[in-house]
């Protein structure tokens, strides 16, 4: 069995050699283009991507190669052959429209615009080499249409200055704030939820990680500060133990609710949070247990289930979504 670490680019170089029409190439001339890109391999492993080129259904090639004992080399048999000249198959139809068409739902974010154009361009040729007269996914499948987020304009930016580790002097109007603030940040990484864009990084006035909502940054530019290293928080764990990209009090509490069976069914299908434990599950109640910071993601999920769910633990979430309760009836008397 060839080794299977750089198939795919020593498949690719073999291809690019042997559609050479009229040439003939010896594994010495193989193996020598091979190492040009830094790959390097024996005889014996070349001679086994040469075989699965032939005949391996998995790779799907059946590529015409066939030795010359005048010329001493290998060399496509089919005048103009490439792997790179194979038809789609219609499974790799349906692949290639499904993922242009998912990309598509994004292309307002800035930094995807300039894929705009392949985006469209790979739809278009995925219509043209289907047959029969039958819709595109595009037509049957309909993603959730939301307005673009404020702010957005500010990810080019964002996104460099991660890149580059280039300090950022921001103006930012937080909703609870009578006035602007001003702050140099560090950016470390972006999140986004539920359709709002957030920078996390270290704020170097205060000493401290902060997240800040592209939609209430007034204005960004490059900091003449040096760059701050991420020393602070590992991102794949910063959030890990909370919804949305409110730390709260930054303590894990363990939350148990208690939803009517319907309303369970969609928390058990599509669950709240990567804790998420089943407790219970049967026609009196779904129990479901969460490991998480209470902040203001968690309650504002719990508010809207309204009178379809019930906190049983623990007590500081109680207290939260009562008090919240009857702040709403107070609304309506």
């Amino acid at each position: 069995m060839p080794d299977s670490k750089d198939q795919p680019g020593r498949i690719r170089v073999i291809n690019e050699c042997l559609s050479q029409n009229g040439t003939y190439w010896t594994k010495e001339e193989l193996l020598s283009k091979m190492a040009e890109i830094d790959i390097h391999v024996h005889d014996r492993t070349l001679e086994g991507d040469i075989a699965d080129m032939r005949r391996s259904t998995k790779l799907g090639y059946r590529a015409p190669i066939a030795w010359c004992r005048v010329h001493k080399g290998y060399h496509y048999t089919e005048r103009d052959y490439s792997i790179d000249k194979l038809p789609l198959h219609k499974e790799d139809v349906r692949r290639l429209e499904w993922a242009a068409t998912t990309l598509s739902q994004y292309q307002g974010i800035p930094f995807l615009k300039e894929f705009s154009t392949t985006i469209d361009k790979i739809i278009r040729v995925v219509n043209r080499v289907k047959r029969g007269n039958y819709e595109t996914i595009l037509d049957f499948i309909e993603f959730e249409k939301t307005p673009p987020a404020d702010g957005l304009h500010h990810m080019d930016l964002m996104t460099d200055a991660i890149q580059n580790r280039q300090p950022i002097a921001l103006s930012y109007h937080s909703f609870d704030q009578d006035e602007p603030k001003n702050a140099t940040l560090h950016p470390y990484f972006i999140k986004e939820y539920r359709n709002r864009w957030y920078v996390i990084g270290y704020h170097q006035e205060d000493d401290k990680i902060k997240t800040y909502a592209f939609d209430r940054i007034l204005q960004a530019d490059a900091a003449s500060a040096a760059f701050i290293k991420n020393t602070f928080i590992d991102k794949s764990e910063y959030l890990r133990d909370c919804i949305g990209v409110g730390l709260g009090s930054g303590k894990k509490e363990h939350i148990v609710l208690q939803f009517v069976p319907l309303s369970g069914k969609y928390v058990t299908t599509q669950p709240l949070h990567r804790s998420q434990k089943i407790l219970q599950n049967d026609n009196e109640a779904v129990i479901i247990s969460l490991d998480v910071i209470v902040n203001y993601e968690l309650v504002s999920t719990v508010l809207s289930y309204g009178e379809y769910v019930r906190v049983l633990e623990p007590g500081d979430l109680i207290s939260i979504v009562e008090q919240t309760a009857q702040k709403i009836m107070a609304q309506y008397r």
